[in-house]
Formats: C-alpha cells, structure tokens, sequence
C-alpha cells in the first residue's frame, strides 16, 4: 500500500492554490485594488452619498420625536461624513488640511428635517 502517489497530488494542489492566491494578491496590489480594500477597511474611504442621505432620513425622525434638550445632540445634527466631491481619489479636506465634515443639513447631503435642523447648532 504505497500512498506517495497520492501524496504527491495533494502536495501539488496545495502549492498550486497557494501559488495562485499569491499572484492574485499581486496583480490586485499592482491594479490598486489593495489600496482601495485597505482604505475600505480602515475607514479612509469616502462615504457614498445615498448611505449618507439615507443615515440622515433615518436620524431625522429619530430627532423629531426627542425632546427639545436633546435635539441639539441627536444624530441628525452630530452625524457627519466624509465624501471625494472632486473625483480626485481623495477625501476631501478643509482648507488647514482637515477632513471636511459633511453634516446632514448641508449640501449635498442636505435632508430637510422640520423642527430639528434649526436647532443644530451652526459647525465651523
């Protein structure tokens, strides 16, 4: 009962898999594609649009039915995101070099919220 035969063909696949899964890792590296996994990973993307319009729909309505002390700390008016508004492959930042904060009141986000957004207290 010899097995090396056997052996040898999953010794084979093994390495073969393993082998493929590096150059897979290395054209992804070279594509650019690990730099955006990272980036999605760690939180330095940006935030897409509609999951902030949609997070701010949802704050919003939270926020209306608290009372009036705590308006001014709900979701709706401390939530904020981070967007790549001029496609340039970065976040943008203000003009010291901060990560720009787009809050739901403003633009392009901008969801209207009655009885809440006037009283989130203005941001700098």
């Amino acid at each position: 009962m010899n097995k090396k035969g056997a052996e040898l063909s999953f010794n084979v696949i093994i390495i073969a898999i393993l082998v493929i899964l590096v150059l897979v890792i290395v054209a992804a590296f070279f594509a650019g594609g690990v730099t955006k996994l990272i980036n999605l990973i760690f939180g330095t993307a940006p935030d897409e649009l509609s999951t902030a319009s949609t997070t701010c729909s949802t704050q919003c309505s939270i926020a209306q039915s608290q009372s009036e002390n705590t308006i001014k700390n709900s979701g709706y008016c401390k939530k904020w995101f981070k967007f790549d508004e001029d496609k340039d492959g970065n976040i943008d930042n203000d003009i010291e070099g901060n990560v720009k904060r787009y809050y739901c009141f403003q633009s392009p986000i901008s969801i209207s919220c009655p009885g809440v957004q006037d009283k989130c207290e203005p941001v700098s």
